[in-house]
């Protein structure tokens, strides 16, 4: 099920998930160093965050995302290891979709980074595409079209 992120039940977890699933592929928090719980508060509270979980039980993964001039901006998604493969990350995305149109995006827009082929599949395989690299992050910008075709 997804539901809204209530910070605190789901917190906790989101910050293991991102330094467990996410950390290890970035650039900019190579050393680990940089990220601290209270920094992660900060962006979530900025962002809108779904969160998969059966019930009220601990989040299997979390979806964070902003609007602005229209545009749909992915911050994060992690999905537990021992869940991936098993559709949530789809879910989570598709529920963030939906949530842009809402507001009338036209565009949705990520980064991922280039040491994550795995997350560059998945993103492909929902409709994004590459517009380009971005050097100094170690980043592909993708993007996908919310209009209908």
């Amino acid at each position: 099920m997804i539901r809204k992120r209530v910070p605190s039940m789901d917190d906790t977890v989101i910050y293991r998930l991102i330094n467990q699933e996410i950390v290890p592929f970035s650039k900019k928090y190579k050393n680990h160093s940089s990220i601290s719980f209270s920094s992660i508060q900060q962006r979530l509270l900025r962002n809108t965050t779904f969160v998969y979980a059966k019930g009220n039980r601990s989040p299997l993964g979390f979806i964070s995302i902003f609007i602005k001039n229209r545009i749909l901006l992915v911050d994060m998604l992690a999905v537990n290891s021992r869940f991936q493969g098993r559709g949530l990350g789809k879910q989570l995305m598709l529920e963030a979709e939906q949530f842009g149109l809402k507001k009338k995006c036209r565009t949705a827009r990520l980064f991922v980074d280039d040491s994550n082929p795995k997350a560059i599949g998945f993103y492909e395989a929902l409709g994004y595409s590459s517009t380009r690299y971005v050097t100094e992050l170690g980043c592909y910008l993708m993007d996908k079209s919310l209009l209908p075709v």
